[in-house]
């Protein structure tokens, strides 16, 4: 998996689902669904976001909905990656299986040394942050398993095509 480049928006705790992708932007169509993201919080939020953004949160990151709908719209706006000093588990996981990197901060004071819009660049496979001004931040590792479906794009990537050859 390659260094993620974006810049930072910090979050507080508990950013509930709800939050990230309101329900009135549920849909089949990608277009309405990447345009959601945000809208519950500040609308103006999406339309400045750009490939590679890193998303910074407190405690208890992705809480609410189990829905997946919210993981959708944040890979459909190229989001690089997720940092939080903990994250509701089922929010985490729809995060891994869609191949999004959500790492833990390894020491909580590092939530104070970010700021909106420092440029960092995430490495999950070294389990570490670096600031545009060479501050080295340490993240809590996730399990290996994990890290494959990071590097794989996401858990169906890692699935073997189970489809039927043509003319059988």
């Amino acid at each position: 998996m390659t260094t993620i480049t974006g810049r930072v928006w910090l979050f507080g705790d508990d950013l509930n689902t709800d939050v990230i992708h309101p329900p009135q932007f549920f849909s089949l169509d990608e277009e309405k669904v990447r345009a959601g993201l945000f809208h519950g919080l500040d609308p103006g939020i999406q339309p400045r976001l750009r490939p590679g953004d890193v998303l910074v949160g407190g405690h208890n990151f992705g809480c609410g909905s189990s829905r997946e709908t919210s993981v959708r719209s944040l890979k459909l706006n190229g989001i690089g990656a997720l940092i939080a000093l903990d994250f509701a588990r089922i929010f985490f996981r729809n995060c891994t299986n869609n191949g999004i990197p959500c790492l833990t901060l390894a020491r909580a004071r590092d939530l104070q040394a970010l700021r909106p819009g420092q440029v960092v660049n995430v490495d999950p496979e070294q389990a570490r942050m670096t600031t545009e001004e060479g501050e080295e931040i340490p993240l809590d590792p996730p399990g290996g398993f994990v890290q494959r479906i990071w590097q794989a794009g996401g858990l169906l990537a890692l699935l073997p095509d189970s489809r039927p050859e043509r003319g059988a």
